[in-house]
Order: C-alpha cells, then sequence, then structure tokens
C-alpha cells in the first residue's frame, strides 16, 4: 500500500480559506487525512493512501507549478511559498 505525505505551513490569514479548501476535497477524496501540527500551529501534513507513483508525480506537478483548476492559491497559502511545500511517495517494503 502506497502513502504520500505532503507538508506545508499555512499562513495564519489563509487558515480558514485553506481549511474550507481541503474539506472539500476530502468529501471528493476518501483517500485523504489531512493532519495538523500539534506543537507547531499552521503545520499540515496530508496523507494520501494507495496513491500510485503515476498520480503522485502529477500532482506534485500541479501543486508545484500551481497549475490545475482545483488546486487553490498554494503559493500564496504557504509560509515561504512553494519552495516550502514539500512531497513524499512511499511504497511498502516487499
Amino acid at each position: 500500500m502506497s502513502k504520500v505525505f505532503v507538508e506545508y505551513t499555512i499562513k495564519p490569514d489563509f487558515r480558514d480559506s485553506f481549511l474550507i479548501y481541503m474539506q472539500e476535497w476530502q468529501q471528493r477524496e476518501g483517500r485523504l487525512e489531512l493532519l495538523q501540527g500539534t506543537d507547531q500551529p499552521g503545520l499540515f501534513v496530508e496523507v494520501w493512501n494507495e496513491m500510485t507513483y503515476e498520480e503522485y508525480t502529477a500532482l506534485k506537478e500541479k501543486r508545484l507549478t500551481g497549475s490545475g483548476e482545483d488546486q487553490g492559491t498554494w503559493d500564496e497559502w504557504i509560509e515561504g511559498g512553494l519552495r516550502k511545500l514539500h512531497m513524499w511517495h512511499f511504497s511498502p517494503i516487499a
């Protein structure tokens, strides 16, 4: 079972807009879990279950370029901009 982790810090002024956007994503994508840092306000981690490497690379391209109608305004929302958005794809060890 592959997993994708996406990590970033959302600026306080955009938290509410971000959460509304992510709730809509979660309703469309049952495999998305959104976690919030307990000791670091604004730190979020998305956990995507069962995402193929091809889906991961497509999502990463959309997020890092800001393309795609469902990608929100990530460069504006993220503290430090898109260079502070980190994504990783993990596969199980056989």
